[in-house]
């Protein structure tokens, strides 16, 4: 199958700052390659005017933390061509004037008409259309999947939201679309109600790496907290990830022993930083910055407890890694993972960004017995192991195939 992936962010290798985009998109078509279809990636990132860049990289980063806005380097005004993991990737930079602005149809029909000479010059012609996040890829997914008469798919990152439906067109675009996804199943009902669908969309899982589920250690025997209890933070350093909150829930709870160690980068890493010295006078917090997801599976290996209680959270697969490596999880009630994580079972849930919420679970988790923690953390393990990079992207084309409204 000729698949044709429309996201508005992709790693590059000219990305530099500490917000990255996010993998996921990758992920898919790198397994999708493995199982012999043929990928090609329209990379569509906002292009800002030459300006905007001159910005200081304070600013930016505070504006960036603020709104949890990827703003893309300057590097990715210039159009770009690679090919890597045999998958060739385009970038077809969009000019915007101002973050979260709305494209014209007449340029997202410019945009659509760039992107189909490329794909001629590749000879390449999509049996399948498949875009992430709202815009532009709804619309540039309605308009390239008629151009072609191919199955069609809209993948939504908790970006439908209330005030962009009419803004980006998505209402009208959508019912250009074949299928519809989304990234959790609360996320799901929000999407029926503000697009009025018909039909339930399905859900878009991330998946943790192969190799990482097949080594994982099927058996949970690590919840002793004898030597004082293991806590671990991994993600992006924004506002909405509330990593001030955890550290000062996890200062009002902690015996002698007990450590947290935050994993990540990004806008808000000095203001934290700062902000753990001051409370932190027993040097009990560590921050790593960012290290090579091998590293990071090894400290959730040795970690007891993971907690991320954002707000407006998709499915993250760092909550996989965590789950497969035995962590009591603690995930945000209300967001992507409330529906695979079930409250005392295999995991937790905490109001998101509320300390006295999180302290409550926190000392909850302290005041079970050992065996009591490894059954949770074993149900954790029972969950993850189905959560593989390969099964979650065959589920995912599976998904979009049996769920086309609109058949060629």
């Amino acid at each position: 199958m000729n698949i044709l992936l429309i996201t508005q962010l992709y790693p590059q290798p000219d990305d530099v700052g500490g917000n990255k985009p996010t993998r996921t998109v990758e992920y898919f078509a790198k397994e999708w390659v493995k199982e012999g279809h043929r990928v090609i990636v329209a990379h569509c990132p906002s292009k800002f005017p030459f300006l905007f860049y001159l910005v200081p990289a304070p600013i930016q980063n505070k504006l960036a933390g603020a709104t949890s806005t990827i703003f893309p380097p300057m590097a990715s005004r210039k159009k770009l061509v690679r090919e890597e993991y045999g998958i060739k990737v385009y970038r077809f930079p969009m000019l915007k004037v101002l973050p979260g602005g709305a494209y014209s149809t007449r340029t997202m029909k410019a945009q659509a008409q760039e992107i189909i000479r490329c794909l001629e010059k590749e000879d390449f012609v999509p049996d399948l259309v498949a875009g992430h996040f709202a815009n532009p890829s709804t619309e540039l997914t309605a308009i390239l999947a008629e151009h072609y008469k191919a199955k069609s798919s809209i993948v939504f990152h908790n970006d439908c939201l209330v005030n962009r439906v009419a803004k980006y067109r998505l209402k009208e675009n959508v019912a250009r679309i074949g299928a519809v996804g989304v990234r959790s199943v609360i996320e799901a009902q929000k999407v029926i109600d503000r697009l009025q669908l018909d039909r339930t969309p399905f859900v878009c899982y991330s998946g943790a790496p192969n190799d990482a589920v097949q080594a994982a250690k099927k058996v949970c025997d690590k919840q002793d907290f004898s030597e004082g209890i293991r806590h671990l933070y991994v993600g992006s350093l924004i506002k909405r990830k509330h990593l001030d909150v955890v550290i000062k829930a996890f200062l009002a709870t902690a015996s002698g022993k007990d450590t947290l160690t935050v994993v990540g980068g990004g806008p808000e890493e000095e203001s934290l930083r700062k902000l753990a010295s001051e409370l932190d006078t027993e040097g009990r917090i560590v921050f790593t910055g960012r290290i090579p997801r091998e590293e990071v599976l090894r400290k959730m290996g040795e970690a007891q407890v993971f907690t991320l209680i954002s707000h407006w959270e998709t499915f993250g697969m760092v909550y996989i890694e965590a789950m497969l490596q035995g962590c009591l999880t603690i995930a945000s009630r209300g967001g992507g993972f409330d529906g695979l994580i079930e409250d005392g079972v295999n995991g937790f849930l905490s109001e998101p960004g509320d300390q006295a919420s999180l302290e409550a679970v926190y000392r909850r988790i302290a005041s079970m017995t050992t065996q009591e923690r490894n059954k949770i953390g074993q149900a954790a393990i029972d969950t993850a192991i189905h959560f593989s990079e390969k099964e979650v992207a065959d589920r995912y084309l599976s998904n979009i195939l049996s769920h086309q409204k609109n058949e060629a």
